[in-house]
């Protein structure tokens, strides 16, 4: 099923190829006899690693082969559309912060434990 911004339902995993990283944690993107950028069990890859259909050149999900991105919406770095170009991993940074009561001047209302 392709990604839904709205519903928030794409991770980059889903999309990208069997890799190796280096030491940084890059993905180690391989390359055939033929030049074509390829994966660890062959099948064929973007410059970023995200699989390619070889007929149509959309990329595809890991799983079901099933078209993610249409080739037409992917940028010139092989780069997949905003917001999933942001949003890989189904960040949401406002989750990082949790629900406070808000006192009269618009401030969080911190509770306290034993500790301070």
């Amino acid at each position: 099923m392709p990604p839904d911004a709205q519903k928030r339902n794409f991770n980059e995993n889903d999309i990208l190829g069997d890799f190796d990283r280096d030491e940084k944690g890059n993905l180690i993107i391989l390359q055939d006899q033929n030049g074509n950028y390829v994966e660890k069990q062959g099948r064929l890859v973007n410059e970023r690693g995200y699989l390619v259909d070889p007929i149509t050149g959309d990329i595809i999900e890991s799983q079901k082969n099933q078209k993610m991105f249409e080739k037409i919406d992917i940028d010139e770095r092989g780069e997949i559309p905003a917001p999933f170009c942001v949003e890989k991993h189904n960040f949401n940074p406002f989750k990082l912060r949790g629900d406070f009561a808000i006192d009269k001047n618009k401030k969080p209302i911190f509770n306290k434990n034993k500790g301070g």
